[in-house]
């Protein structure tokens, strides 16, 4: 599988992927450009914090190489995501203070494996704090 995976060309995907799309709704618009920067900034992950897992699977359907590790404060929506390509689920307790939140993610990202100090992560997660259907925002960060 790994040897498989090796000799995807994850921007052809992402090039037909988003050339199909016609009329795309904000959240797609705002996954679609996270997937196009991890891509150009060579990111080792990309982080979505999801109610529902949309945000994630939007994010999989691009089928980035980086993998998404996808936060939830939903156990139903973890299960879920565990049948998603490319995507970690792991709970939290709640999403209040986000940036605390996007802290604890890159802590367990390390944990996992799935990054390293110095490696840079792309967030996506909505402004309003756990309300579904509302990721608007996108960011950099580099993993302390």
């Amino acid at each position: 599988c790994e040897e498989a995976e090796a000799f995807i060309d994850y921007k052809s995907l992402y090039m037909q992927s988003s050339a199909s799309a016609a009329d795309v709704s904000s959240v797609e618009a705002v996954c679609a450009s996270a997937v196009k920067a991890a891509m150009d900034s060579k990111a080792a992950l990309i982080m979505a914090l999801t109610e529902t897992g949309c945000t994630a699977l939007m994010l999989a359907k691009y089928r980035p190489e980086a993998p998404i590790l996808a936060i939830s404060a939903s156990e139903t929506t973890i299960r879920q995501l565990l049948l998603a390509r490319g995507v970690v689920p792991i709970a939290t307790a709640s999403f209040q203070g986000t940036d605390n939140v996007i802290a604890k993610g890159l802590a367990k990202a390390k944990e996992l494996g799935l990054v390293k100090t110095g490696d840079l992560v792309v967030a996506v997660h909505g402004t309003r704090e756990e309300c579904a259907g509302a990721t608007n925002m996108m960011k950099i960060v580099t993993v302390p």
